[in-house]
């Protein structure tokens, strides 16, 4: 089973960080705004604050990299 390497929240402290699906919009200058739906991410539960591990980093670069491709 792979572990998170954070731990806690960095603008809270707090601990209390759950895995999350979340829809993210990415503003560039060309093609303009990207839209990603659905995308993992572990997020503070105190203050909303969103983080991503290697793995969801990894899916978030091949999800633009897809996108701009179009």
């Amino acid at each position: 089973m792979e572990q998170n390497l954070i731990k806690k929240c960095v603008e809270c402290g707090s601990k209390d960080l759950k895995t999350v699906k979340k829809d993210m919009e990415l503003e560039r200058s060309n093609p303009g705004t990207i839209k990603i739906s659905k995308l993992e991410q572990l997020q503070c539960q105190n203050c909303g604050e969103s983080y991503f591990d290697d793995k969801q980093m990894t899916e978030l670069t091949r999800k633009i990299d897809q996108l701009i491709k179009k």
